[in-house]
């Protein structure tokens, strides 16, 4: 690739001519450097990365760059840090809120953020294992299929499923037991 393709003056003239390309090159170029902005902000490593992906998505699909008057550059920087800033403030805000509640209602309030998190911590742990040791904890536990319709679903035989299950519980148990689940 040219240097010229890295330019964001020019990245931003083809993505005013919806180049999806330039878009590709973009998101490869700046989406790692992006996550570190937001996560030095959340210092959190999912909601980062949700951030970026959810931003590129917008960036693409409403045309946001159709409206980018400065550079491109600054604007995915400013972009992304508001995004970021924005879910601070809306923790803070929950947890505020929850602080202000009566003490039932602020234990409950509690739980539910607490369980948002567990659950955030648990999908990134699956999000390691094999592909497919994955895709098979997934179909069990949370679409709550047996191992033979697992089985069926994915054309493989029944010991096979069993196999993945052992290996993502393995797995998981060291993973969660290290992130001191």
């Amino acid at each position: 690739m040219t240097p010229a393709l890295f330019d964001y003056t020019n990245l931003l003239q083809r993505l005013q001519q919806h180049d999806l390309d330039a878009f590709n090159i973009l998101y490869s170029r700046s989406r790692k450097r992006l996550f570190v902005l937001a996560y030095s902000i959340t210092a959190d490593d999912a909601v980062s990365k949700d951030i970026v992906q959810d931003f590129f998505i917008d960036f693409w699909e409403n045309r946001r760059y159709e409206h980018i008057k400065q550079s491109l550059e600054g604007y995915l920087i400013f972009a992304i840090r508001n995004k970021a800033l924005k879910y601070n403030r809306a923790q803070a805000s929950l947890l505020k809120k929850a602080q202000s509640m009566p003490l039932p209602v602020a234990v409950a309030a509690t739980h539910v953020i607490e369980h948002r998190e567990l659950e955030r911590e648990i999908d990134q742990a699956i999000s390691l294992l094999p592909p497919m040791a994955g895709k098979v904890f997934r179909l069990h536990y949370l679409e709550h299929l047996s191992h033979l319709q697992i089985a069926e679903q994915l054309g493989i035989s029944k010991s096979t499923v069993s196999s993945h299950m052992d290996r993502a519980l393995k797995e998981l148990r060291v993973t969660l037991r290290n992130t001191g689940i």
